[in-house]
């Protein structure tokens, strides 16, 4: 028997039957646990750390349990999280993305990092335990192959929390020549050449950017293909890089309608309708070419893209109107969403519990808390009377928050609480005060009307797969974005696409295509035990 085993088979004796509501406080004797977890850099602009949140102060009051965060320096998250790992020694909680564990969540269980959940979750997490029964999906998207929870999970059930990325255009240049809202690919193109050859910003010179790119850095980047291109795969039945369609995997890199694709980019491209830029572009650079009212459309997101922008230009230039659109229409009618992070309930971020733990059942009910009406609500909203306030039975943010003199709506709920992240569910009702402009709202609307149908759940190559899945796309990846680049921009016939998908194949990919069929069909098999599944 491994040491993780040994620890979890001694904690689970003093585990009784009982399932039951704990009662608050958890500990009549004022307890501490030590927390690792990524540092927001909104909080970091008015605290040192989380444990400074009013909601974290609530907590403690209530459970009788303090909290001491560790935060990795910002930026460093990664190599922090990783010298964790093989450290050795461990903090009480280790919150992290799992998924980027080397080998996987299974891997940190069987590393005896992590402790699994499954049994204290049933009977000493009844909030949690609901969640799980009453949404399957989530149980599939936050437990290993074998059924095994890793984590007390951040969970996006409402697909409106899911959907903060899309495509946002210059509504009173639509108007101003008398264009229509784009729908289709074509729509799109007969849009973008309007806005390079019409002159919708009056200045009467030909410096239009119809569709320009800010590039999202760090892991959501793929490259040779950046995210603000994502928006118009949906347009030819794609998503990007693995998606599914009728229960089947495929990649879209090398699938035939890649081609159609980079044929429009490419055109598109020749045309000017790409910023030259598109590739690689700072936050500075991208914000001159807004300020400058040069940038007819792009894809973002709804509150640092489509609010910040209107609130920096429409004292500028009167009339601006930056307004979402929906995702562009494919040839069977529907529209899909191309965010990836969409077709995700769980992106693999939670809090787990280390095996050098001392306190495993007083911290599972401290993490189940968080999962409550209550503890909901002060993680989502800080402290009540404070930073939010009852209305009609609904938390509404304070003036604190909505009118702070000294910080951004962000940096002032980020003070507070931490609605984003963190082992709760994410509540809508933050994210309707957040956006609060009337066009925040309408892009809320129309991007999650679109379907997630292609995108993939929030699944992990298998343990005995996943050295090889990774031998295999790290130099495809590489392969993909040259040629990718190459195509858009001319510098590589499109004749050659065929011998492209040839390479591809000789590279892996059907093979990696295997690995991601393998880890969907099991995560479509996983049922909570008691229906099937062996209890753990």
């Amino acid at each position: 028997m491994s040491i993780m085993r040994l620890f979890f088979a001694l904690c689970v004796v003093t585990i009784t039957a009982s399932a039951a509501e704990p009662t608050l406080p958890i500990v009549t004797q004022p307890l501490h646990l030590s927390w690792f977890a990524n540092f927001n850099g909104k909080a970091a602009v008015s605290i040192n750390s989380y444990a400074e949140q009013s909601a974290y102060q609530v907590l403690a009051a209530r459970t009788g349990i303090v909290v001491d965060f560790n935060h990795p320096p910002l930026g460093a998250e990664r190599e922090r999280f990783n010298l964790l790992a093989v450290s050795g020694k461990y903090p009480d909680v280790i919150e992290a993305d799992w998924f980027s564990y080397p080998g996987g969540s299974a891997k940190a269980l069987s590393d005896g990092v992590i402790i699994p959940l499954n049994d204290l979750i049933r009977r000493y997490a009844p909030n949690l335990q609901a969640l799980l029964d009453a949404n399957p999906e989530v149980f599939r998207q936050i437990s290993t192959d074998d059924g095994v929870i890793y984590a007390f999970p951040m969970l996006r059930i409402d697909p409106q929390v899911r959907s903060i990325w899309g495509p946002q255009i210059r509504a009173d240049w639509l108007e101003r020549l008398n264009l229509a809202k784009p729908e289709t690919i074509a729509d799109w193109y007969q849009v973008l050449k309007a806005f390079k050859t019409r002159d919708p910003n009056g200045n009467g010179r030909a410096d239009e950017i119809p569709f320009s790119a800010l590039t999202i850095p760090g892991e959501k980047q793929v490259p040779g293909l950046p995210p603000p291109l994502w928006v118009f795969l949906g347009g030819f039945g794609l998503a990007p890089e693995f998606y599914q369609k009728d229960g089947k995997v495929h990649y879209s890199p090398a699938d035939p309608a890649y081609r159609d694709f980079l044929v429009t980019m490419r055109q598109w491209y020749s045309e000017g309708l790409l910023d030259p830029d598109y590739l690689s572009q700072t936050e500075r650079q991208f914000d001159a070419k807004m300020t400058n009212n040069q940038v007819g459309a792009y894809a973002g997101y709804n509150g640092s893209g489509l609010a910040r922008f209107t609130a920096m230009n429409q004292a500028r230039f009167p009339g601006f109107h930056l307004t979402p659109v929906a995702y562009p229409t494919a040839a069977d009618g529907k529209r899909y969403l191309t965010w990836p992070e969409a077709g995700q309930i769980y992106p693999g971020v939670g809090a787990a519990i280390s095996t050098q733990n001392r306190h495993v059942i007083e911290t599972v009910k401290y993490l189940d808390y968080g999962y409550s009406r209550e503890g909901g609500l002060a993680l989502s909203f800080g402290k009540e009377g404070l930073s939010y306030r009852m209305v009609d039975g609904e938390p509404r943010y304070t003036d604190l928050i909505l009118k702070n003199p000294k910080l951004s709506v962000a940096e002032a709920i980020f003070a507070h609480a931490r609605p984003q992240s963190g082992p709760l569910v994410q509540d809508v009702r933050y994210l309707k005060q957040f956006y609060s402009l009337p066009e925040q709202a309408e892009a809320v609307r129309i991007w999650s009307d679109a379907s997630d149908e292609l995108l993939m759940p929030a699944v992990e190559v298998g343990a005995a797969d996943a050295r090889k899945f990774n031998a295999i796309m790290s130099d495809l990846k590489i392969y993909v974005a040259e040629m990718t680049t190459r195509f858009i921009l001319g510098r590589e016939p499109l004749d050659n696409f065929d011998n492209y998908r040839k390479k591809l194949d000789q590279a892996g990919i059907q093979r990696a295509i295997g690995y991601m069929q393998k880890a969907l069909d099991r995560s479509r098999a996983k049922k909570l035990p008691g229906a099937g599944q062996p209890k753990r």
